[in-house]
């Protein structure tokens, strides 16, 4: 438990570090020898195989194909992005053999779940072109066993126009604030809240913010839940998401389990719609739709104290690399590039508008990303506390909170059942 503190810890050192290190793009504009080699020495045809969950990054990702393929003719990458149950899918690739050359994981704790199948980046020269800080999150036991993508911030976004055209002069910060600011947006007739409720992983991601906003001594904590002397249950923060749920859904869109993350985010950037909890990657998406939206992060309310309100920060989207890829020297040639050419570099802020772990990269034109730049700056903000769980519980809390939001399972049961899940992961870790 300590080791994951450790990386955990870190993730606060992160962000100063990776602000600095994200300058204007700018650079001489040479690729590695061998990126260079491989454009000038190899011929046979290449197909490297993403797969990978977040789907907002499709476009970026198929320039950045193609963008690689005009330096590089002999290398198609071809991508397979799947967001439903992608821990499953993932898994059962794995299980099978059928293993991409790339695939896409969390941080922290998945470092330890895949380590048998990934390759070791450790003495790759690629990944001095990381910053030292977004390291300690793909790092198990002194090896890096990933290549980490992006920096990333969440909680609820609100469209700032249809606050202030709604009266909304001080941003909530507790529940009840927050049941005012809704019902003030639905007198003017817009829906407050859009609930993309039908992705498990929307719900993970509320009630990380709930379960964070505990603060204190988190590995001790957890090393509790693990041994079981305490259960999630009895952390009162944690246990207001029940509270946050009944908020939403009362001043929600209708069907919210039936709503995914494309049909929330329209309703968002569409001005129907005027909060959603979402992060820094919805941000492409939305402005696709509505290029013009003023919009920004709200710190989360967290219960009844202000204080504790803030913004969810950490770096948790991984690349891992085949340990037996039949392309793996290509492979790393692709990586090299990804940290050495304006193209690669360009791939998170510029095609993602999200903050690159790669030094030197630009920083995004974003206005979400900009508002966490804020937030780091002068604000409140609370790492990614799924590190700490066992394996599998993040799929399976948003899983169990979907029970409470159909009616189907009432507070006492979800709790209930919320605790048993937990202690069976971590029993089946053993």
């Amino acid at each position: 438990m300590a080791k994951r503190w450790i990386a955990i810890a870190a993730t606060a050192a992160l962000v100063p570090t990776l602000l600095s290190a994200c300058g204007s793009g700018n650079n001489n504009g040479n690729a590695s020898p061998s990126g260079s080699a491989s454009a000038s020495e190899s011929t046979k045809p290449v197909n490297i195989t993403i797969l990978q969950y977040a789907p907002e990054m499709t476009d970026a990702i198929n320039k950045l194909a193609a963008d690689y393929k005009k330096s590089h003719p002999n290398v198609t990458i071809t991508a397979t992005i799947h967001q439903d149950d992608y821990p499953t899918l993932l898994k059962s690739r794995i299980n099978s053999g059928d293993i991409p050359d790339i695939f896409m994981t969390g941080a922290y704790n998945e470092n330890k779940t895949y380590q048998d199948y990934v390759y070791d980046l450790t003495n790759e020269p690629f990944m001095k072109n990381i910053v030292d800080t977004a390291l300690p999150g793909v790092t198990l036991d002194g090896k890096l066993t990933g290549f980490p993508l992006v920096l990333q911030a969440h909680s609820f976004v609100y469209n700032k126009k249809l606050f202030a055209d709604a009266g909304i002069t001080e941003l909530p910060k507790t529940f009840a604030q927050l049941e005012d600011a809704a019902k003030k947006l639905q007198a003017k007739g817009v829906i407050p809240f859009a609930n993309g409720y039908k992705e498990w992983w929307v719900l993970e991601q509320t009630f990380t913010q709930e379960l964070a906003s505990m603060g204190g001594d988190y590995p001790k904590t957890f090393e509790e839940l693990a041994d079981g002397t305490k259960k999630l249950s009895d952390i009162p923060e944690a246990m207001n998401i029940f509270k946050l749920l009944d908020l939403t859904t009362k001043y929600g869109n209708s069907k919210p389990l039936e709503t995914d993350l494309n049909s929330q985010v329209a309703l968002f950037a569409e001005g129907k719609a005027a909060i959603m909890h979402q992060g820094t990657w919805v941000e492409d998406s939305v402005r696709k739709l509505n290029p013009e939206i003023d919009m920004g992060f709200l710190a989360g309310p967290v219960g009844d104290d202000a204080s504790k309100a803030g913004l969810m920060v950490d770096s948790n989207i991984v690349w891992r690399v085949n340990k037996d890829s039949k392309n793996l020297q290509e492979v790393l040639k692709f990586l090299d590039w990804m940290t050495t050419s304006d193209e690669g570099k360009s791939f998170i802020p510029v095609g993602t508008k999200q903050i690159s772990t790669v030094k030197d990269a630009p920083f995004p034109d974003a206005q979400l990303s900009k508002e966490t730049q804020t937030f780091l700056q002068s604000g409140v903000t609370y790492p990614w506390v799924k590190g700490y769980w066992p394996d599998g519980f993040e799929q399976k809390v948003g899983e169990i909170l979907q029970k409470y939001v159909s009616g189907s399972a009432s507070e006492k049961a979800v709790k209930a059942e919320l605790d048993k899940t937990y202690k069976t992961l971590v029993n089946a870790a053993d």
